[in-house]
């Protein structure tokens, strides 16, 4: 397995860490500044005990700015730590470098956020290059509620003719019935199921990339994928054959952490690893 985590990565990942919630919080949190800090230093704390717990925010903040942009957030869920600057900081940061080295180039670019929750990278992204018409963005996300906060704050960002919204499930097969898990209050993902009954589970009907995007992808010189699907990501990709297929630089920022079998596909299918920048997820090139 040739996707490695070198130290130097792991290094600078853990100085940023430290360094984005305790000192430049300050400066890149608008409002509310005390309530974003002691969120972030309870959320580390717990974090540091168990690394895939995630925190709900004990506080009744229903808005928070940065200076990537404004979200709406739902008081009392994990909404906070999502829109948080230091959020997969070192991962968003290398997005923001390699758009602008695509960009650079006056490559057409199409960006897909998939799994976008409520916003965090692709309004990051929206704000960036707002003005950078050859880039194109489409987030998506199937859990309806927090679809609904994404619609509010990419209008909040004045960015709905920057970024084209889409409430579907990514699956490798069209017109699938599934169950759709989403609880935004409690520590644990969204993630699609076989069941379609219980707890916080709503069914959904899949969609494959191809169905979604299919051969709208030929007109772009670079497509950049930022895949966050809890653990469906190889049948995101499976249903994107046209897509990755279509002729154009695509690169892939996948969470790894949460099932390892889509490094394992990737490698399989001829993926090149290009570099890993934070425990959660990897960059790749196909």
């Amino acid at each position: 397995m040739n996707c490695s985590y070198p130290l130097i990565n792991r290094l600078a990942f853990y100085w940023s860490y430290f360094f984005s919630k305790t000192v430049m919080l300050w400066f890149e949190v608008k409002r509310p500044k005390f309530s974003m800090f002691a969120y972030e230093m309870l959320y580390s704390l717990r974090k540091f005990r168990n690394p895939s717990y995630m925190l709900p925010s004990p506080f009744a903040t229903d808005y928070v700015e940065t200076i990537f942009g404004k979200f709406t957030i739902r008081p009392h869920t994990v909404d906070m730590s999502t829109v948080s600057p230091a959020f997969e900081r070192t991962d968003l940061f290398y997005l923001i470098g390699l758009l602008k080295k695509l960009n650079d180039k006056e490559a057409n670019i199409l960006f897909l956020d998939i799994g976008a929750y409520i916003g965090t990278y692709a309004i990051t992204v929206g704000n960036r290059f707002r003005n950078d018409r050859n880039l194109g963005i489409v987030a998506i996300e199937p859990a309806l509620s927090s679809y609904r906060s994404l619609e509010k704050n990419v209008a909040l960002n004045g960015l709905n003719d920057r970024i084209e919204l889409h409430n579907v499930a990514l699956f490798d097969e069209d017109g699938k019935s599934l169950g759709f898990q989403s609880d935004p209050e409690a520590a644990v993902a969204s993630r699609l199921s076989p069941a379609t009954q219980g707890k916080n589970i709503s069914a959904v009907t899949t969609t494959t990339l191809d169905t979604l995007i299919g051969g709208k992808a030929r007109g772009y010189d670079a497509i950049v994928m930022k895949i966050d699907v809890e653990g469906t990501e190889t049948e995101v990709l499976q249903g994107g054959h046209t897509v990755l297929q279509s002729g154009a630089e695509v690169y892939i920022v996948v969470e790894d952490f949460t099932d390892r079998k889509i490094v394992s596909y990737l490698e399989e299918t001829g993926a090149t690893f290009v570099t890993k920048v934070s425990p959660y997820n990897s960059w790749w090139k196909w």
